[in-house]
């Protein structure tokens, strides 16, 4: 086999195109082509503006892609190369004029500092701004609840003793918490494996169309604490065993010998106060039942506190209101006996519409278009037990018997 030269080899018929092979493009080429498509934006945004990258009124704030633009054709004003490849693209004379003098390159931090550059001496502010950062003075929570031992314990155990007794016998019944918005004064929840009151309900009020409030708590340990309302539902939903106990079944739930005062004497437990109040409302449909429309309602602290922001409370039609009667119940649940009266005056039950300050529609349910006479009675009748022979008439607007005498 003869060896073939090199010339030889290169001057024999290639079949298979193994020696037609093209230049790769240069890297300056391709650097060049990404200057001059740069270039072009520039010239672009001259053409929408009407004025160079930077270069607009002093007022204006310069945003970020302008100020890129910006320095970008100084980058190209600076160096005498680009000026050359760029100048046939220049239509609107940004290049005419005669490039910076070359400066020494920066030999410390203090020369760097002290150049003209727009990067160092002129930043824009944007960057300064924090639009997904968690702000510093975010707002945080006026009372953090604490548990503290309950001073007054002694009132709210009974409660406690009823309410197990209550459960053994079939009468209240444990389900799992649901309906967030409807926790009230006087009920039992179990958190945690322990038995929790609502003693108090205080501060109510509407956010994000959302029923809130400062609770009281009382837990069976002997604690107490004060926990918003949407709080203790967030605890009950996150408890696997968070319960809600229900409300007694209806029965005999009054001892004959309860009577209402003003003190109890020391044997006896004030459970609580159920009021009768009449509302203030400027509202025309409120006003032209004034003498006939009134709200049966408990509290289990002081009357005067639990009304106090009754024009903060849809509860109340979001008016004040004037006290019209108060009764302290003495050994009786005031939850039952509030409970018990809207049962009994269930068809007298204002049916009517209203809003809140949102907007947001809502029916009141503890107003009832009644004499006071009427209520007065019922309140005497339920303290001596004799209401369970009697019903509401709501055509007469009596008190009847059941039993037609």
């Amino acid at each position: 086999m003869v060896d073939k030269t090199l010339d030889a080899l290169l001057a024999e018929k290639d079949d298979l195109g193994l020696l037609n092979v093209r230049p790769s493009g240069s890297k300056a080429t391709s650097e060049a082509a990404r200057v001059i498509q740069q270039f072009e934006e520039i010239n672009h945004f001259i053409d929408r503006q009407g004025f160079a990258p930077g270069a607009g009124p002093a007022e204006r704030k310069v945003p970020v892609n302008e100020r890129s633009l910006q320095m970008r054709l100084k980058t190209y004003l600076r160096s005498a190369e680009w000026r050359r490849t760029l100048l046939p693209l220049d239509r609107h004379g940004l290049l005419a004029a005669a490039a910076e003098p070359a400066r020494p390159e920066p030999s410390s931090l203090d020369e760097i500092l002290s150049l003209d550059d727009d990067l160092l001496s002129a930043p824009a502010e944007e960057i300064y701004t924090f639009h997904h950062a968690r702000p510093a003075d975010i707002a945080r929570p006026d009372k953090v609840s604490e548990r503290k031992p309950c001073q007054d314990f002694d009132r709210f155990a009974a409660l406690f003793d009823a309410c197990a007794a209550e459960l053994a016998n079939g009468a209240r019944k444990s389900m799992p918490f649901a309906n967030e918005q409807d926790i009230r004064a006087g009920e039992f929840f179990v958190l945690n494996g322990i038995t929790v009151f609502v003693a108090e309900v205080n501060d109510p009020h509407i956010r994000n169309r959302k029923r809130n409030a400062r609770l009281r708590l009382v837990f069976e340990n002997g604690t107490e604490g004060e926990n918003l309302l949407r709080s203790l539902a967030t605890e009950l939903y996150k408890d696997p065993l968070g319960r809600r106990i229900s409300e007694p079944a209806a029965g005999p739930l009054f001892n004959p010998a309860s009577t209402t005062a003003n003190a109890a004497s020391p044997q006896e437990r004030t459970m609580g106060c159920i009021y009768v109040v009449k509302s203030l409302s400027p509202l025309p449909e409120i006003r032209k039942l004034d003498g006939t429309l009134f709200k049966i309602g408990f509290t289990t602290g002081r009357f005067e506190e639990r009304i106090a922001a009754a024009q903060d409370d849809p509860t109340f039609l979001l008016a004040p209101v004037h006290p019209v009667r108060t009764y302290d119940t003495i050994n009786l649940n005031a939850n039952k006996v509030e409970n018990l009266l809207h049962r009994f005056f269930a068809k007298a039950r204002l049916d009517l519409e209203l809003k809140d300050r949102f907007g947001k529609p809502y029916r009141p349910r503890e107003w009832f278009l009644l004499p006071i006479q009427v209520i007065e009675r019922a309140i005497t009748m339920l303290l001596d037990g004799s209401i369970v022979r009697y019903q509401y008439d709501f055509r007469s607007g009596e008190i009847v018997s059941t039993h037609g005498n």
